[in-house]
């Protein structure tokens, strides 16, 4: 089955199998080739997400067991839909479920599974910190019991852990100390390679065979077409991982989740990536007026002009390895033989997430003395190179992003805010390169800052920034935060591109979790680890007051119309595009129409699929009123639903054939694809009607309408095919 778009959909307790199974005939009607699933195995009780994986060898019989799953692939093939499978090799959850960890837990390193999972070899004791408080304190409050379960064994019981014991001693602290892991406060790291910074979740030896066999065994016994696999940095030699996979697949599509800097290139083996390079190189056609934009921005925080983003973000990773991963940048400096100095110079300088087979970047500080030992020592360099990404996502995508808020709608998953804008040109070039790919052409995902049409509403801000300094300096003076400007610059961009339903009471819970989940994410003036109560409290009366003033209602909303159009045509543009440039068009759950989603967990918000059936049925055919009254939804329907077929029908000439750019003034930008179909849109929403003209005869694929010579280039994009 030829892979020619995905849709995204994420499975948990409240949408399984069964609820996938019911709306099959949906996704057919829309035109999608594959279904990309949220990862199956069982998974941590109640996972909103299914990433914390208990057991590879069992799909999770919330989601409905694997008899259901077999019969979702089964139906879903009937209906000619494919399914890529999200899969996850690089962690698994630390929980009690997870019986293959409980058994090392139990029997330390004679346990089958001590080498399964990835354990620093010169501890001790494997260090679990699950604790709310120092072990002392927690057992000073009688939290931590030994009880009896009805087969005879005894277990250690702490709030909902359930952790088996070697030997029964004559108290709590004894029982302790003569097990084979340690309870430490959550604060503290752990003795096991993680993600990231998140405890919960322990990383595996996937580069050992029966770790592989292990964790794959399962899945392959499936009739799908292909895999997203996540978090590919993570793994200890990725294209070995992928070369493995590939030969016990039999060959079928593999899918990387890979971060791709803006000159790195894809290590060989995986059909292509999941899509954050498409994502970001099309992000950028749509911002404009950089320098009134840097300029409104550093006036309102009052910072100098000459802030030097590189250097913030360096200044950032070093504030991150001392906050989150000092004990794990110690510890692998002194294996590799280096300073501590020396590695967190290194790893502040590496402008990417990870280096591949020991490669060194030599233009680092101290790059010289990092070769020579990866060289001395090549497994522990492999090592490091599997952390490296916990520092740059930390620091940047979890750290930086959230910092620094000229245009938040560049903030990105795999964004460099170096850059601001990028012309037609610069995205011609990486379409270019991307003739006959398969790697996904991503607009939104379940790990996006915000979803598509969140962020082309805030980047129709630059479109007129006197207009909109203006109205920042009137919504300070009406509210007067108590919050650092910083944060309040953030807010009013957040606010005007999630805006959609009204000031409701589910929106204001939204956006009042976002604001705090976005300060401590900050961590500049509160933090997960340091929670300031105070300052969270001034930023939920911010979002409060906005809700309650009737003067800001006013003057916001007045804007916010104006905006929301313009930020509604820069949706449709890149629908067009993400449609027909080079690779595989992705479809996030519900974005097929206006969805105006913010960072996780708001993203895996539940999708109302009976409402978009409705939708689709009554957005088959065009007519004005779609442009008119954008706000229904049908218009964005209705354009992924044509060229969704549209694909389908050329789909050798869209895969496959030549990428020809067009030249056209500021604001447009279009190219021809195997000489037969031609794409015009606006990157600028305020840009008026153009006329530009065409060579012979075309049909336009959303209107209908034949082209003679000219076509007038509308707030519509435009896709036309050119008549034999």
């Amino acid at each position: 089955m030829k892979l020619l778009s995905t849709y995204r959909v994420q499975l948990n307790k409240g949408f399984n199998f069964d609820n996938l199974i019911e709306y099959l005939d949906y996704f057919a009607e829309l035109g999608i080739s594959h279904l990309y699933l949220s990862p199956v195995f069982q998974a941590r009780p109640g996972s909103n997400h299914g990433y914390d994986i208990t057991d590879h060898s069992k799909i999770n019989p919330e989601l409905g067991g694997e008899d259901k799953y077999r019969e979702l692939i089964r139906k879903a093939k009937e209906k000619d839909l494919g399914i890529i499978q999200d899969i996850v090799p690089n962690h698994t959850a630390v929980h009690s479920d997870n019986w293959r960890l409980m058994d090392v837990l139990k029997n330390g390193k004679k346990s089958k599974y001590y080498k399964f999972f990835d354990f620093y070899q010169e501890e001790n004791k494997i260090r679990l910190p699950i604790l709310e408080d120092n072990l002392d304190k927690v057992i000073s409050r009688d939290l931590i019991k030994i009880i009896k379960d009805k087969e005879g064994n005894y277990f250690l019981k702490y709030h909902d852990w359930r952790l088996p014991l070697s030997r029964i001693g004559y108290d709590i602290r004894e029982t302790l100390r003569d097990q084979f892991y340690e309870l430490s406060y959550w604060k503290e790291p752990p003795s096991y390679r993680r993600f990231f910074d998140v405890n919960e979740l322990i990383a595996i030896n996937q580069e050992i065979d029966f770790v592989f066999e292990e964790t794959h065994k399962k899945i392959l016994e499936f009739d799908i077409d292909g895999f997203r696999i996540d978090h590919v940095d993570g793994l200890y030699n990725p294209e070995n991982y992928v070369k493995k996979l590939k030969e016990k697949s039999k060959n079928k599509i593999i899918l990387v989740e890979k971060i791709l800097s803006f000159d790195e290139k894809l290590f060989n083996g995986p059909d292509g990536t999941t899509g954050y390079d498409f994502q970001n190189f099309s992000n950028l056609l749509y911002t404009f007026n950089e320098e009134e934009m840097s300029r409104i921005y550093y006036d309102f925080i009052a910072i100098d002009s000459g802030y030097d983003i590189n250097e913030a973000i360096k200044e950032t990773k070093k504030f991150v390895i001392e906050e989150l991963f000092n004990y794990e940048v110690s510890r692998l400096s002194r294996l590799l033989g280096v300073s501590i100095e020396t590695l967190k110079n290194y790893l502040i300088c590496l402008p990417f997430y990870r280096t591949y087979n020991n490669e060194v970047n030599k233009e680092c500080d101290k790059g010289e003395e990092i070769l020579k030992a990866a060289r001395e020592r090549p497994e522990i360099y492999a090592k490091l190179q599997q952390f490296m990404p916990a520092v740059f996502a930390k620091s940047y995508e979890d750290t930086f992003l959230y910092r620094y808020n000229r245009l938040i709608s560049l903030n990105e998953v795999g964004s460099n805010l170096a850059y601001y804008h990028f012309d037609c040109n610069k995205f011609h070039e990486f379409n270019s390169s991307r003739v006959s790919t398969l790697s996904l052409n991503t607009t939104s995902t379940h790990d996006s800052k915000f979803s598509e049409d969140v962020r082309m509403k805030i980047s129709a801000i630059s479109e007129k920034p006197e207009e909109w300094w203006k109205k920042v300096k009137e919504w300070h003076g009406i509210l007067n935060p108590k919050v650092d400007k910083n944060t309040e610059y953030r807010f009013y961009q957040v606010l005007l591109g999630s805006y959609y339903e009204g000031f409701t009471t589910d929106y204001k819970e939204r956006l009042t979790s976002y604001m705090i989940k976005s300060v401590r994410e900050a961590k500049q003036h509160t933090s997960w680890l340091k929670v300031n109560q105070e300052y969270e409290n001034k930023v939920v009366e911010l979002v409060d007051e906005t809700f309650d003033n009737e003067e800001f209602r006013k003057s916001f909303l007045e804007y916010e119309t104006k905006i929301r159009k313009l930020g509604m045509i820069k949706s449709l543009s890149l629908v067009a595009l993400k449609m027909l440039s080079p690779g595989v068009p992705d479809f996030y759950q519900g974005t097929e129409t206006w969805r105006y989603l913010l960072t996780d967990p708001d993203n895996r918000r539940s999708v109302d699929f009976d409402k978009l059936n409705r939708l689709l049925k009554n957005s088959k055919k065009y007519d004005s009123l779609m442009l008119s009254n954008m706000e229904d939804g049908r218009i964005k329907v209705y354009t992924t639903y044509k060229l969704l077929r549209l694909r389908r029908l050329y789909n050798e000439t869209i895969i496959n054939g030549s990428y020809e750019p067009l030249k056209l003034p500021k604001g447009l930008c279009g190219f021809t694809r195997g000489g037969r179909i031609l794409v015009i849109v606006k990157t600028l929403g305020s840009l008026g009607e153009h006329t530009m003209d065409v060579d012979g005869g075309y049909i336009d694929i959303l209107t209908e309408e034949e082209i003679t010579n000219e076509v007038n280039v509308t707030d519509l994009p435009r896709v036309l095919i050119k008549e034999k």
